[in-house]
């Protein structure tokens, strides 16, 4: 479950341990309403610190600032959470400008690979053989592979938005290319460039919404725009359908359909370079004193906003001392083998069911309005009852019983198999409340930016292997395939109790610590990691 931090509004001695590569031991003396810049040791430089720390050391003049909002708004009083809530009119303000851009970020990743799934039936395996369809999926998620260290590094360094305004702009370019694709050479060349700049959406959305919004908040909005991934389906299945009537001479339907959604993700890509800031610091729509709130308002997550001096100490401690690593990863990989699965073979699996091509195209709707559903009722139930650990499990039952009526029956049964498949999305859906757990379990920004890194490559090699599993020799039923997918949704179930039972002693066994210590403090922004600083609380 969700935990409040019981240290905020009150003071304490806390001593931290920077890297020892760079030879510096502070001591600080915390006050939760002072921002002076004695408590920080000369030593650590300022590009060491994160940037909230500097931008408060700027405007200590206006800490205390109240907006006419706030004396209107009761909301200044701390929440569950522990963190001091914005004016309502304020977080307005913020979602009007951030959640859209998250929003459709996240629906244009998800078009392109509902396109891909779509073009089955609409001619691009006149252009295949073999098992050559499943191979543009995989060298996709390969270069997605390759690509995420690089993107990462580039966000650690540089202007968020100047980074993720580009890779958009050049990933629209690249999905346009394809209307000139007649081959299957030039189909990996196009294929492989998209999953190298599409590398950038998922961990750049994490990103971002960790800079604005309270780990609550952040529940609710990734469920939100998370959801963009139903509507990526329901707005492919449309565009496919109505593509599917264009008889051109030159191109094909679905190469037209490439060029119109690639174009379109071109103009949001120049679009973001212009319009999102940076970080909240830097929010063009913000005045000072709102900006000083949001900062404030964000003290409570313990993570930090955004620093730009890598730090080698974190990333070693994310792989070698942080127990909840690689379970996590593990049960990403198991859960995501249904996403690389039926994210590229749905159409094909329903057209098994004897479903023509037109049908087959119309039947992917109801898939995103299924997992719209999923997605924000499920986030939605963390974010105001904060059971994670128990929502997050129940969500692979359905997948579960899905693979097993599959097995079970066979292809005559139409009905029954689709609705089946349906439930498969249940499973796929965990991948929401992965990002979640990365983005409000992990402090320190090198350490949050890299676990997110990691999280998305182990995804995409799920989605190397699932299509694999689909071989021509076993079609139409793909036997193998079916009892795989059972396999890895039935691991995640004990796996995700472990995560949060680890979680849970965690959370005691610092709170053992505290209670003999009789002073409390309050986050500082000065980049500590989850393990180095005790007054973080896991959430589970």
């Amino acid at each position: 479950m969700l935990t409040k931090n019981p240290d905020n509004n009150s003071n304490m001695t806390d001593s931290i341990k920077l890297d020892n590569t760079e030879n510096v031991k502070l001591e600080q003396n915390i006050s939760s309403t002072s921002y002076d810049s004695s408590s920080i040791d000369d030593n650590v430089g300022s590009k060491k610190q994160d940037i909230a720390y500097q931008f408060l050391q700027k405007y200590q003049h206006l800490e205390n600032v109240e907006t006419e909002d706030d004396l209107k708004d009761s909301s200044k009083d701390s929440n569950f959470y522990g963190s001091k809530q914005l004016p309502r009119k304020l977080l307005f303000k913020v979602d009007c400008i951030i959640l859209p851009f998250l929003c459709i970020t996240y629906l244009l990743m998800f078009l392109d690979k509902a396109l891909l799934n779509y073009s089955t039936a609409m001619g691009i395996l006149k252009n295949l053989k073999g098992n050559e369809f499943s191979n543009l999926s995989t060298i996709f998620s390969a270069s997605y592979i390759f690509s995420e260290p690089i993107v990462t590094f580039f966000i650690q360094k540089f202007p968020l938005s100047k980074v993720l305004g580009t890779y958009i702009t050049l990933w629209g370019i690249v999905l346009a290319c394809h209307c000139a694709c007649k081959t299957y050479a030039s189909l990996m060349i196009v294929r492989t460039l998209l999953g190298f700049f599409e590398a950038s959406s998922a961990v750049g959305c994490i990103a971002v919404s960790g800079m604005y919004y309270t780990k609550s908040e952040q529940v609710a909005r990734i469920g939100f725009y998370c959801a963009q991934a139903g509507s990526g389906y329901i707005v492919g299945g449309l565009i496919s359908f109505g593509f599917q009537h264009y008889h051109g001479e030159l191109f094909s339907s679905w190469q037209i359909m490439f060029l119109v959604v690639g174009l379109v993700t071109v103009a949001f890509g120049i679009l973001t370079l212009l319009i999102l800031p940076d970080n909240a610091t830097k929010a063009w729509f913000l005045k000072d004193e709102e900006k000083i709130l949001v900062v404030e308002h964000i003290r409570s997550n313990q993570t930090g906003l955004e620093t730009k001096f890598f730090k080698k100490n974190q990333i070693k401690e994310l792989f070698l001392k942080d127990k909840l690593t690689w379970p996590m990863l593990l049960l990403t990989g198991c859960s995501q083998i249904s996403t690389g699965a039926i994210g590229t073979f749905s159409t094909t699996i329903t057209k098994t069911f004897g479903f023509d091509n037109y049908q087959s195209a119309l039947l992917q709707l109801p898939i995103g309005a299924i997992t719209i559903l999923i997605i924000i009722i499920t986030t939605q139930m963390i974010s105001k009852w904060n059971h994670f650990t128990l929502v997050t499990t129940s969500m692979y039952i359905p997948a579960i019983i899905g693979c097993i009526v599959m097995l079970s029956l066979p292809l005559s049964h139409r009905i029954a198999n689709l609705f089946s498949l349906y439930l498969l999305y249940s499973g796929s859906c965990v991948i929401t409340n992965i990002y979640f757990w990365n983005s409000c379990n992990t402090s320190g920004y090198s350490k949050r930016i890299f676990r997110n890194a990691i999280t998305m490559i182990i995804y995409n090699v799920s989605c190397i292997v699932a299509p694999q599993m689909f071989r021509t020799s076993s079609a139409p039923r793909y036997i193998p395939a079916k009892i795989a997918l059972l396999v890895t949704q039935c691991v995640c179930v004990p796996l995700n109790l472990w995560i949060g039972y680890l979680s849970k002693k965690e959370n005691e066994k610092r709170d053992q610590e505290q209670e003999m210590d009789t002073k409390k403090g309050d986050y500082k922004f000065v980049d500590l990691t989850d393990i180095e600083n005790r007054n973080f609380r896991y959430i589970y």
